[in-house]
């Protein structure tokens, strides 16, 4: 789904979409405020069903043995870690921090990081009205399709959270925690499978 057509079902949600206009509507406000808050949902539903994404990475003999992880990939949390080493040291790491990572001095060999990702994120500031255009025709989410079928309620609620004179901002809020609370966090579901019969 494109950031157009995220904005496209947004606005149709609070009857604010003017397909005739450039920017899809014509509440400055909405118009200025909405791609922060595409930004602040996709972050909240990244939480609840994580991306996940693993990398590998090279070191050598000469180099820094501390690793920064939040420099080599964008991670919201470390899964797990496997040195594999090809001069026969320990294979032995200690997590510093979050993203910090620091293994044996002596280690020469790769890294394998899984870990769970954030997502990409759409641009809040534009010089122009053709740059915005651009943005919403060309940016692209990387969260799954049920995700951001719950996105429009969220972005939606937070749009409307300061309306005073009706209740909208409190219905999508609602319906979007409704929706948000229904997720299933699993990718896959586990089985397992025995051959040859098995004796008890």
């Amino acid at each position: 789904m494109t950031l157009k057509e995220m904005k496209v079902k947004t606005f149709s949600l609070i009857e604010e979409y003017y397909p005739d206009e450039p920017n899809l509507a014509e509440d400055e406000d909405v118009i200025n405020k909405i791609n922060g808050v595409v930004n602040q949902i996709q972050m909240d539903l990244m939480r609840y069903r994580k991306m996940p994404a693993n990398t590998e990475i090279e070191i050598n003999e000469n180099d820094d043995h501390i690793i920064d992880l939040s420099s080599e990939i964008k991670a919201y949390q470390i899964n797990k870690i496997i040195l594999k080493a090809t001069n026969g040291a320990d294979e032995t790491y200690e997590m510093i921090d979050d993203v910090t990572l620091e293994v044996n001095e002596d280690f020469v060999g790769t890294i394998r990081v899984f870990y769970y990702r954030l997502p990409k994120l759409c641009k809040v500031t534009f010089d122009s009205d053709d740059e915005r255009q651009e943005e919403d025709e060309n940016f692209t989410f990387d969260l799954d399709s049920s995700l951001l079928e719950i996105m429009p309620y969220g972005i939606a609620a937070d749009l409307l959270k300061m309306d005073m004179i009706s209740s909208y901002g409190t219905y999508f809020y609602n319906r979007y925690l409704e929706l948000r609370n229904s997720i299933d966090s699993r990718r896959t579901v586990g089985s397992i499978r025995f051959e040859g019969g098995i004796d008890v």
